[in-house]
């Protein structure tokens, strides 16, 4: 495939009139986009479950069904979606996986698992299902595209660079947006091809404009390769388009203090910080990054400080716990060292975050531990500390001081996403996602119950009980739903299956014989003849229909009350002598009495009238 770097290329925007402030986008409204895949209209679904509905009613059961799955897929998606916002990839992926379980030819939904996927660091998930949706849906351009940009960072994040070079020059081809490009730009500075890269970036900057925001987006990709010096002119670059501009002054001060070229980076990067101070005053990681100076000048108070104040602004960010645990070590405080440290190990979720600098955490923990005695337990700290160091010197890109990864006052489009692991949950995007949820649950369960009705009155009984199944999960007190699951189940010949939705509606309807008859005959077929005996025995006086009268009495002589059981059983075969099974429990309670001779008559009357289970276990 020919490459896009050359000078005749060209870019566009989605949206006419935007600027490159999308750059600057929130995680939540960037993410959404992102996706492709937006929560569902309240009035859309509700108008999908209401016409599923009314095709029930009027007995058009294939067409309610499939409108009962639409429903389901764009919920479900759409709730995947709300979690995955928060971020909750635990609750979101199980909900794209249900969604793509009834609309397997969704290429919305699929196309918005394979983006949340790798928004959310799932990046071999991600791979999968953005290969599926290429080969699946070939002729769609515009998401076809976005398909092979998903796959080509998914690609990236897995270090597959020449790969994914391949895939994001595809994308470029289908749709020259900025994104394309720069994530075609980052694979070529992976790939040590520096050329390309300022090739892209300069058409891109034709395309979208001079600005300070596209000057700092340039600069977080080359001080995230091997060509930091580049950075440093673009950062620069973008304060002196807008002085103000958040996360210019702290992104400079982080490539400044990685590469050294200034004749005095500390100075040149501690001045740095400060203006961004100036811009943004609650910077967490900008007091991190002055306290990290400090701790390195051996200036422990003025570190202190500053540390003190980004762990109040941010006290689930280990960074300044590293820093000030560093602090504590060198001026012999073991006891806040220790803690510090703890902490910042317990906050690193994701070990690989900044460089594996945690490794430094486990090695200052090791050496407190060895100083206090505890011989075994700095041992594994230290080897620990080793494994990381390994994977540290194993990268093969640079990054800058474990300070470019963790600004948070500036994203860029390959970084402005939830990162799953990141331990960092909005509060307000979760108070949204469990609404939602409370609100679907309802239609939800209903629907499922319904597509598990309809299965069911289509013999499908397999099906039915995985419908069934979901709605409880989803309802469990739904009325009816447990009586429909476990005679569904029964029908199925699921015995097994059926005892416990079954056991639930009986518990609560103790007066329907016909479900305690069900459930009895189930737990007899699943070999649970305890609980067969005291199912049935409340309606024992009744006139039992012979299946449940056999189950009944086999059950009795099966649990040792043979006596009894041989009584019915007797009273059956006069009744029903038609049935074999019934001499066959005659059988086996003759042989427990050792009355082998009627025991053998029992059996060859058996033999006579059929094979063994011929026809006795229908459903009563």
């Amino acid at each position: 495939m020919p490459s896009n770097c050359g000078p005749n290329m060209r870019f566009r925007l989605k949206l006419p009139g935007a600027c490159l402030s999308v750059v600057l986008i929130s995680t939540v409204s960037l993410f959404a986009q992102s996706t492709g895949v937006g929560s569902p209209n309240r009035q859309t679904l509700q108008r999908q479950y209401d016409d599923a509905q009314e095709l029930q009613r009027v007995g058009k059961l294939t067409e309610a069904a499939g409108h009962y799955r639409a429903f389901l897929a764009e919920a479900l998606g759409g709730l995947a979606i709300e979690y995955a916002m928060v971020p909750d990839y635990a609750r979101a992926a199980p909900l794209f996986d249900e969604a793509l379980t009834l609309e397997r030819n969704s290429p919305t939904l699929l196309l918005g698992y394979a983006r949340t996927a790798l928004t959310m660091g799932d990046y071999s998930h991600a791979k999968t299902l953005a290969s599926e949706f290429i080969r699946m849906y070939p002729n769609d351009r515009q998401s076809l595209a976005q398909a092979h940009q998903v796959l080509g960072r998914a690609l990236l994040k897995l270090n597959q660079d020449q790969e994914a070079r391949k895939e994001l020059e595809t994308a470029l081809a289908l749709d020259p947006t900025f994104a394309n490009g720069y994530d075609l730009a980052v694979a070529c500075l992976d790939l040590d091809d520096e050329k390309c890269a300022v090739q892209i970036f300069g058409e891109m900057e034709r395309s979208f404009g001079d600005t300070a925001e596209i000057h700092l987006a340039f600069g977080r990709a080359y001080g995230d390769s091997d060509f930091q010096p580049r950075a440093i002119a673009e950062f620069q670059k973008a304060i002196e388009e807008n002085p103000k501009l958040p996360g210019a002054h702290y992104l400079l001060a982080a490539v400044l203090l990685a590469t050294g070229n200034d004749q005095s980076p500390l100075e040149s990067a501690e001045a740095e910080l400060k203006k961004e101070l100036a811009i943004s005053p609650r910077d967490a990681m900008t007091y991190a990054a002055l306290g990290k100076i400090a701790v390195g000048r051996t200036n422990y108070a003025e570190a202190e400080t500053y540390l003190e104040k980004a762990i109040s602004l941010d006290p689930q960010n280990p960074d300044a716990y590293l820093y000030i645990g560093q602090m504590y070590f060198d001026t012999n405080r073991l006891d806040e060292g220790e803690a510090a440290l703890r902490k910042s190990i317990a906050l690193t979720t994701d070990v690989s975050r900044n460089r594996y600098q945690i490794q430094k955490a486990h090695y200052l923990l090791g050496r407190i531990l060895m100083k206090r005695g505890h011989a075994d337990a700095a041992h594994a700290e230290m080897e620990i500390n080793r494994e990381l160091a390994d994977k540290t010197l194993a990268l093969d890109k640079s990054k800058l001081a474990g300070l470019m990864d963790t600004a948070g006052s500036q994203e860029s489009p390959e970084s402005a996403a939830p990162v799953v692991g990141s331990g960092k949950q909005d509060p307000v995007a979760l108070r949204n996602a469990e609404a939602m949820n409370d609100r679907l649950k309802p239609a939800v369960a209903d629907s499922y119950n319904n597509l598990g009705a309809i299965a069911a009155t289509n013999s499908d009984y397999s099906s039915a009980v995985t419908y069934f199944e979901r709605a409880s999960e989803w309802n469990p007190s739904l009325d009816g739903l447990d009586y429909n699951w476990g005679r569904a189940a029964f029908a199925g010949s699921l015995y097994a299956e059926a005892v416990l939705p079954l056991s639930r509606y009986v518990k609560a309807h103790p007066d329907d014989s016909g479900a305690r008859s069900v459930l009895g005959l189930s737990q007899f077929l699943s070999g649970q003849y305890l609980d067969c005996v005291e199912t049935l025995h409340p309606i024992e006086k009744t006139e039992l229909a012979p299946q449940v009268e056999y189950a009944y009495a086999s059950s009795l002589v099966k649990s040792g009350q043979i006596g009894v059981g041989t009584e019915r059983l007797l009273a059956l075969e006069k009744a029903h002598p038609e049935i074999p099974d019934v001499h066959r429990a005659l059988a086996e309670a003759f042989g427990r009495q050792g009355d082998q001779k009627r025991a053998n008559e029992e059996l060859q009357t058996a033999a006579q009238l059929g094979p063994k289970n011929g026809g006795s276990h229908n459903e009563p």
